[in-house]
């Protein structure tokens, strides 16, 4: 509760929390932690503390390799092994990071912040999509932490056709209010249920996670469950940084749990509805700070703020996540989100694409059609317009395949095996 009268907030009081927030962690990463003393060493706020705005744009970022090789002394001294649990990233652009969640932060609350815009309550039934079975002794864990709160769970890793009638069967049974999973499992599912003409008892909302949303998938997903699909921005290393509310014109961003910054090559701010790289400041994580965090991902904001009324800002929602590009070898970088806005579209013969770039720059597009002898059509134009895109300096073609490389839980738009400096 006291998290959602942060978010309630007028705008210049949440800039204001925001602001304090940012001295706290700062002043406590210097403290506690070696790393960003080291780090910081000869600024001034590591005398005086972060004073102004100024103070914080002249923080160098933390960096992807910066947090990969040094987890031990970005570790805050002062923290008792019962307050953390350790986390690790999935791995889909490079090499796995680890880092701690602070557990006298968890993220429930801002999740139920976000659920309650939906009109979703903590005592209402959920039903989960995910790609692989839960283990027996963690879904008797779940049911008993949830009681007597009903969910139903469907592991979409090649589900027998009684598997999949049983969770319809028990869909119906419990009519949960949320629907929530991974992007390309809940696509796959929601297909099979307009393939089949099986109808299901519309939840308040759909919620999808892990990957880029096509809009083409969105309104898929719509028909199927009859019930608007969320999209949000979150990570391993903060779990929830911006989601949308139900006018769905952009994301409201966590400002008071997190602080988001898009900047130019300089790490200096750009101007909204301006494309920049995105840096995370994580406001509650004492047990392992993550200040000015390169996380690899670009965004931009909106300039203006949403009719629903709530004070926290507005974001893009984010493309082509994790920085993955295409790339030539002239230099040019094709981005995730206007790789996705190219295929709009097409995306309705497929289940799954993904683009693989080879060390010689040549890309595949990989692709999982939606029916027998479907998708190749779609494929061939897909592949001529990236072409163009590349201003032919690439080869490209497509190839049907039957399942899309998946890293950790996330199914990658792209996977580039580019050696890069």
């Amino acid at each position: 509760m006291h998290r959602k009268s942060e978010a309630s907030l007028g705008v210049k009081s949440l800039s204001t929390l925001n602001f304090v927030k940012r001295q706290a962690i700062i002043q406590h990463a210097v403290k506690h932690s070696t790393f960003y003393r080291e780090k910081y060493a000869g600024l001034p706020l590591v005398e005086d503390g972060m004073q102004t705005h100024e103070d914080f744009l002249a923080l160098p970022p933390l960096t992807r390799d910066e947090l990969r090789s040094n987890f031990r002394s970005i570790k805050a001294d002062n923290v008792a092994f019962s307050n953390y649990r350790k986390a690790r990233t999935s791995g889909t652009t490079s090499a796995p990071v680890f880092l701690l969640h602070d557990k006298r932060h968890p993220e429930t609350p801002i999740r139920w912040r976000i659920l309650n815009w939906w009109g979703i309550e903590p005592c209402e039934n959920q039903a989960f999509i995910y790609r692989y079975k839960k283990p027996f002794i963690n879904s008797l864990k779940n049911k008993a932490l949830w009681w007597p709160t009903k969910r139903v769970f469907l592991a979409m890793a090649n589900p027998s056709a009684k598997q999949l009638n049983k969770f319809v069967h028990d869909f119906n049974h419990i009519k949960p209010a949320l629907v929530q999973g991974y992007v390309d499992v809940v696509f796959e599912f929601a297909m099979y249920l307009l393939d089949n003409d099986i109808k299901i008892h519309p939840p308040k909302m759909v919620w999808v996670t892990s990957a880029p949303l096509f809009e083409e998938q969105r309104e898929i997903m719509k028909k199927a469950f009859g019930a608007p699909v969320c999209d949000q921005y979150g990570n391993t290393e903060i779990l929830l940084i911006a989601a949308e509310c139900p006018v769905q014109n952009g994301l409201h961003m966590m400002q008071d749990t997190v602080h988001i910054e898009f900047v130019d090559d300089n790490n200096q701010p750009v101007q909204p509805n301006t494309t920049g790289k995105i840096l995370l400041t994580d406001l509650t994580n004492y047990a392992f700070p993550l200040i000015r965090y390169e996380i690899g991902d670009e965004g931009k904001y909106k300039d203006h703020m949403c009719s629903c009324g709530s004070s926290l800002p507005l974001m893009d929602n984010v493309r082509g996540r994790q920085s993955m590009n295409i790339r030539t070898p002239s230099g040019l970088r094709i981005r995730g989100e206007h790789i996705m806005a190219m295929f709009e579209g097409y995306m309705k013969a497929f289940k799954e694409i993904q683009l693989r770039q080879e060390a010689n720059f040549s890309v595949c597009i990989e692709y999982v059609p939606r029916k027998l002898n479907q998708g190749s059509k779609e494929a061939d134009e897909m592949t001529k317009l990236l072409m163009l895109r590349a201003r032919c300096e690439i080869a490209v073609d497509c190839r049907e395949i039957q399942k899309i490389q998946q890293v950790g839980l996330k199914s990658p738009l792209i996977i580039s095996n580019l050696e890069l400096p």
